[in-house]
């Protein structure tokens, strides 16, 4: 009996700590997927994380200071079900503290760059393994997509109120490296106008990797709209990408349209896209995808999909769905990937 009263008093030592933080929540996605890719005589099948959306595990809170002023934080950590390792193994996704109040959101960190948020104009919403705007977009070595290249280091990040559907979002990242001549290299930035109003969204995002002495800056916009009719939601985007490390001089145009179809209780989603390298059509790119998702609940989704990407003569391989066929040394070859697999938020 005393046992016991000492294992309760010590658990409720330990608790009421994080009980008194009651505004602290831990919230995360598992996502895990079946693939089978194709690429020349390079074929992989197995299994992967993250198809439909990034898996991740992440804490968050906020503490009142009174006077509508909030002080938050976030520490968010990619996840890689398929294999052996552990919370932040491959890296963080987010990790900051910030003010918010009437003024907007003043965060430092790392953190995520507008471009991060253009999958709400992607019919597959950012798919890894399904979106032909992360495809292109990766091919084209731009950073405006749904992920990694759009969360930046050592950030200062401004995000305004709504002013009627319309809201701004600003970065600055520094390249925190010693330097002779130019602090400024390597720094990026990254400036999103937004605006939202009934079944319509659209929005223009720039971002821009500052040079050095081995390259020119690299500048990328897009803009993006979203409309739903009701019995479907019609997205796009056109993108370009200017000065890419190794093109110097060119710029590259990716556009992508795509829908999604209520079917019954789930959903069909469709999407095309075009990567129009400046370097000459022998580098081109086209990719396209046919989706379908089902909600087993507000919180489990069911996919499944094929994705072909179709290359010029001399364009090496887009990154495949299934995330596995790395470096193989052929140019030219399309590629095929089907997926299916499960999501669940929590």
């Amino acid at each position: 009996m005393k046992a016991k009263f000492i294992a309760l008093a010590l658990a409720g030592a330990v608790s009421t700590p994080l009980l008194a933080q009651s505004n602290v929540t831990v919230y995360g996605v598992a996502d895990t997927y079946f693939g089978y890719g194709t690429y020349d005589d390079n074929t992989f099948t197995g299994v992967n994380s993250g198809g439909l959306s990034g898996a991740r595990l992440g804490f968050k809170g906020s503490e009142d200071l009174g006077n509508g002023l909030k002080a938050l934080f976030t520490l968010e950590y990619t996840l890689s079900l398929d294999k052996n390792e552990g919370v932040g193994t491959s890296g963080a996704r987010q990790q900051f503290v910030a003010l918010q109040g009437g003024f907007g959101f003043l965060g430092l960190g790392r953190q995520y760059a507008p471009g991060y948020f253009v999958n709400k104009y992607d019919a597959t919403a950012g798919s890894s393994a399904l979106s032909p705007q992360i495809q292109l977009a990766k091919a084209a070595k731009a950073t405006i997509d749904a992920g990694s290249g759009s969360r930046f280091d050592n950030a200062i990040n401004y995000k305004s109120p709504s002013f009627g559907g319309l809201s701004v979002n600003a970065i600055y990242s520094f390249n925190e490296t010693n330097q002779d001549d130019d602090r400024r290299s390597n720094d990026k930035l990254g400036l999103g106008v937004e605006y939202k109003n009934g079944p319509l969204a659209a929005g223009l995002t720039f971002q821009q990797i500052e040079g050095g002495d081995d390259r020119e800056d690299q500048k990328e916009w897009m803009l993006g709209a979203a409309y739903d009719f009701g019995v479907a939601t019609v997205l796009g985007s056109y993108q370009q990408v200017k000065d890419v490390i190794g093109k110097a001089g060119n710029t590259d145009k990716i556009v992508q349209l795509g829908a999604v179809v209520p079917a019954g209780s789930g959903k069909v989603h469709v999407a095309w896209g075009k990567l129009d390298a400046d370097a000459g059509s022998d580098y081109d790119v086209k990719s396209w995808v046919l989706a379908y998702t089902y909600p087993m609940s507000k919180r489990t989704t069911l996919y499944t999909g094929f994705l072909r990407n179709d290359n010029g003569s001399l364009t090496k391989q887009t990154n495949l769905a299934s995330n596995k066929i790395d470096g193989a040394d052929v140019f030219g070859e399309d590629s095929d990937n089907f997926v299916v697999g499960v999501c669940h938020t929590f």
